[in-house]
């Protein structure tokens, strides 16, 4: 494994490991604070209350808008490297691809490039429908339906809906093992945040011709389905900057991260 894999993945754990902690001390009684407390998508719906009446919805507060902020800012300095190395739950659905592929194959059950590519503008429906009532009622209507405060909650969580939260977390965690990183393509509310910032991400993925075989490693490596060995930069919105088509490719420096 790569160096760079090794730091993703220490990344990943660390984050990963400090929401179990949260979850596992909310279920022994020792805090109130939930994942919802540090949670970006927060901040984004508090930003309109703040604007139009001087305070935060319902459980949100500082953190969240901060965390937000900063988020908003790194995107446009690392594209969606939130998704890539932070969020835990995409850590999860990493090793839902990873141990689909060596069970299922890379290509059981791939939606073809036009129906993922329509499917991928779901997001945007999400998010807005979120937003929408969220403004409405002043209140976090989503909480029942999010698969990341349903699964660190352990589905106790304020606002849950135990039998449908549970439907709905089983049928995330099914498709994303069916189809790639289901949720985090076609669904993600945040994902749709990000992605018209994260096009104009400074640091990207550049490939060198003169060095690139086109061997297609780093386009296998990309759970995203990004075509890197036919790009000069990767400059797509959905790339989360895991950097695994970088740690696949065998000849040096073809794949390089720049501006």
């Amino acid at each position: 494994m790569a160096k760079i894999e090794i730091t993703r993945r220490l990344f990943q754990l660390f984050f990963l490991g400090g929401s179990v902690a949260l979850l596992v001390r909310g279920l022994m009684g020792l805090t109130s604070r939930t994942v919802e407390y540090y949670c970006p998508m927060g901040g984004i719906v508090s930003i309109y209350g703040l604007f139009r009446k001087q305070q935060f919805i319902c459980a949100l507060n500082e953190t969240n808008l901060s965390i937000a902020l900063v988020l908003l800012v790194g995107v446009v300095i690392t594209k969606k490297s939130f998704c890539g190395w932070v969020c835990p739950l995409g850590t999860i659905f990493d090793w839902f691809v990873w141990l689909r592929r060596k069970t299922l194959g890379k290509d059981f059950l791939r939606i073809p490039d036009l129906p993922d590519a329509v499917l991928s503008k779901l997001k945007y429906v999400v998010l807005a429908v979120i937003l929408i009532l969220t403004f409405r009622a002043s209140e976090l209507i989503f909480r029942g339906y999010d698969p990341f405060y349903i699964l660190f909650t352990g589905g106790k969580g304020h606002g849950l809906i135990p039998v449908v939260s549970l439907i709905i977390l089983i049928g995330v965690l099914a498709a994303t093992f069916m189809f790639e990183m289901a949720w985090c393509r076609y669904l993600c509310p945040l994902s749709a945040v990000m992605s018209p910032l994260s096009r104009l991400g400074l640091l990207k993925v550049k490939r060198d011709p003169a060095r690139c075989t086109s061997c297609g490693l780093c386009d296998s490596a990309c759970y995203q389905r990004i075509p890197v060995s036919k790009l000069a930069k990767v400059t797509r919105t959905d790339c989360t900057a895991c950097l695994d088509c970088v740690a696949r490719c065998p000849e040096d420096r073809a794949l390089d991260i720049g501006v």
